[in-house]
């Protein structure tokens, strides 16, 4: 029995050494080399972690949301979570390997979704795609890894055309994103809005971007683009409408006025005033003015602010306060009349294009105005528009104009009045009204009633009358008579037509008057005869030899 274990352990250890290796082996071997490569290569092409800080992660999925630089990939979120005080959304992203340079203190974060706005409709490939995290790399700063995710995009950055500030006191709000115009076309946009307390006026930060960032000089003006605009002034009215953007949210224009050439170059964040009309604008080029206050003892309404002042129909100045309040009443008070002041500027340079020289100085022409006024020049209203009732303030000489010496109303020089043309028709108009009042228009009413008396009485009779000749023709003899006529009428059309030349009677007798007329042409000669020799019907008209008596045998 020994002997059998022994050879029994002798064959297992000669087994044993029989073993061989089996190729079939290399394919485990091979996967977990592979496996470990793949996960060398997942560890190496790993970026750092970056954390996102966001009032809410509304269309953001761990896992499936990418974050993309300029439409390239660049990380993806792995974890969305709250902050520990409820919030805040916290999140996680896994960056690229290679995008740490990116990751600087001033790169900003946004959501790439569908967004209609007053800046335009973006985001609309998301609508397929979903939404995703994009990124401005930073530049500035040391790296970091927590940012605040903001929630709508940037506008610009620090270095995209030129920036510039504008204030406005007499606007409404306009809304970060609205858009900057010139000639129609967009240049620009609204990147930050704010109020400056101290001055009381509205400040803009716009941005105009290149390559139109060039127009931009020291001579442009900025004035406020309505959309849709309606102005009633002496041209009539004039409703503007312009793109679909600005009628929605308003806009910003600028450009050069008329006349006005290009100024030299602006620095970033120069500053400008924000007018709030494309008029306004054209007129803070007539900054040389006199200004004169106007009283006016008629009635002022239809007169406005920004009214005309024109000699005889060319525009000189602007109407600037109706009624003028910087009087006392004690000033008003102590007029010989009523008045009504007006607060007006006369706009020398609006005779002058800008681009002409030759102009002469404010005090030259206040003592040509003082001049025609001494000889008859005054101001009177007039109605410059019918439609809408629209008053200008009109200067023009007047026949006979007495004399007057120039005053001053409040440190203002008052420009001396005259009657006005409308209300020289309301006394023409009242005198009318007197005649008419002098007419005797009882008698001429009675005389009025009594013919139109008789003329009742004369509708009444042909009425009569027309009843009458109803009944006549309704009768059955009347209706007869028709008949009976029209038989009279064939009758005497055939009577007639057998008198005719080619008639049944027409005819022989036409000939025998042609043969009756022949006759007589024939008789012609014997009656001639006749009527030089009556004796031919006796004895014959031979001429014969006398008879010659013959002798006896």
């Amino acid at each position: 029995m020994r002997g059998k274990v022994v050879i029994e352990e002798g064959n297992n250890v000669e087994s044993l050494k029989r073993i061989r290796f089996n190729s079939i082996w290399l394919v485990p071997m091979v996967a977990i080399i592979v496996a470990s490569w793949m996960l060398y290569q997942n560890w190496a092409s790993q970026g750092p972690i970056i954390t996102l800080v966001a009032s809410n992660a509304e269309g953001l999925e761990a896992g499936q949301t990418k974050l993309k630089a300029r439409n390239v990939d660049v990380g993806r979120v792995i974890d969305i979570q709250l902050s520990s005080n409820y919030e805040n959304a916290i999140i996680r992203i896994r960056m690229n390997q290679g995008t740490q340079e990116m990751l600087r203190e001033d790169a900003k974060f946004w959501v790439v979704k569908p967004r209609i706005g007053k800046e335009g409709v973006s985001g609309l490939g998301t609508l397929l795609s979903g939404a995703y995290i994009d990124m401005s790399p930073g530049e500035e700063g040391e790296e970091s890894e927590e940012f605040v995710l903001l929630s709508q995009p940037p506008l610009s950055t620090s270095e995209e055309g030129i920036h510039l500030l504008l204030h406005s006191k007499d606007s409404a709000k306009l809304d970060v994103g609205t858009l900057v115009h010139f000639r129609g076309y967009e240049v620009g946009y609204v990147e930050e809005v704010g109020f400056d307390t101290d001055s009381g006026a509205i400040t803009y930060r716009i941005v105009v971007q290149p390559p139109y960032d060039s127009l931009v000089n020291s001579a442009v003006q900025f004035w406020i683009t309505p959309g849709l605009s309606f102005r009633s002034s002496v041209q009539g009215f004039e409703v503007k409408l312009d793109s679909l953007e600005t009628f929605l949210s308003g806009g910003i224009s600028f450009g050069l006025g008329k006349d006005q050439v290009a100024g030299s170059a602006v620095e970033d964040l120069s500053s400008f005033p924000l007018f709030a009309s494309k008029t306004e604008a054209d007129n803070h080029f007539y900054d040389d003015g006199i200004e004169y206050v106007f009283l006016f003892d008629s009635n002022v309404s239809g007169l406005a602010a920004g009214a005309d002042v024109e000699f005889r129909g060319v525009r000189i100045g602007s109407v600037l306060e109706v009624p003028f309040t910087g009087v006392s009443m004690d000033t008003l008070t102590a007029q010989d009349r009523p008045v009504i002041p007006v607060l007006a500027r006369i706009e020398p340079q609006r005779l002058n294009a800008l681009t002409v020289s030759g102009d002469i100085s404010v005090q030259t022409w206040k003592d040509l105005l003082n001049d025609r006024i001494q000889k008859g020049l005054r101001a009177r209203l007039e109605i410059g528009n019918y439609l809408n009732a629209a008053k200008v303030i009109s200067l023009d000489f007047i026949d006979n104009a007495p004399a007057v010496s120039l005053q001053e109303f409040e440190g203002y020089q008052v420009f001396p009045t005259g009657p006005d043309s409308l209300s020289n028709i309301e006394s023409k108009v009242s005198n009318l009204l007197d005649n008419l009042a002098e007419v005797p228009l009882k008698d001429t009413f009675q005389q009025l009633g009594q013919t139109m008396g008789e003329a009742n009485e004369t509708l009444r009779q042909l009425q009569a009358l027309s009843h009458s000749v109803t009944q006549l023709i309704e009768k059955t003899e009347t209706q007869q008579l028709p008949e009976d006529l029209s038989s009279v009428m064939a009758e005497l059309n055939l009577t007639l037509e057998t008198y005719q030349a080619n008639g049944q009677i027409g005819r022989p007798l036409r000939e025998n008057m042609v043969s009756l007329g022949r006759a007589l042409n024939e008789l012609q000669p014997l009656l001639r005869q006749l009527r030089e020799n009556p004796s031919t019907l006796i004895f014959d008209n031979t001429n014969r030899s006398d008879l010659q008596p013959k002798a006896a045998k």
